[in-house]
């Protein structure tokens, strides 16, 4: 069961990481004006990054009680702590700015501010789960 747990875990890590990079590619290229292409980003964003990753704290939750760290692992603490501003961005910035353009306007740079900076978290937080400072 461990086994599986460490697969899913790192498995959705990669999928929501994949995900944040071709939403960050899709808002350079034409997201901030077509709807469609706003439409794909707000869907892969909410299902694709928002909820794998609610997913992928519990399944690390999971892991930190079966593999038995302590609870004063630093890493794990500045992991769940970077989830807020993940979050944070979504909903103020990144589906704020997608609704307006599906319903017609034109994103600002909020939208690329917010799909950066969740990129950047995800990638601090994959790096510090892979490297497992002591």
């Amino acid at each position: 069961m461990l086994i599986g747990l460490i697969h899913s875990h790192s498995t959705l890590a990669y999928l929501i990481f994949v995900i944040a990079l071709v939403n960050l590619v899709a808002v350079l290229a034409k997201a901030r004006t077509d709807a469609n292409i706003a439409r794909f980003v707000r869907y892969s964003h909410e299902f694709g990054i928002l909820w794998a990753g609610r997913v992928n704290l519990l399944l690390g939750f999971a892991l930190w009680y079966l593999v038995g760290y302590p609870a004063t692992t630093w890493w794990i603490w500045v992991t769940i702590l970077l989830w807020g501003p993940i979050e944070a961005m979504g909903r103020r910035f990144v589906k704020a700015e997608l609704q307006m353009v599906q319903d017609g306007g034109q994103a600002s740079t909020r939208l690329v501010t917010g799909t950066a900076v969740q990129l950047v978290c995800i990638v601090v937080i994959f790096g510090l789960m892979s490297v497992r400072p002591g």
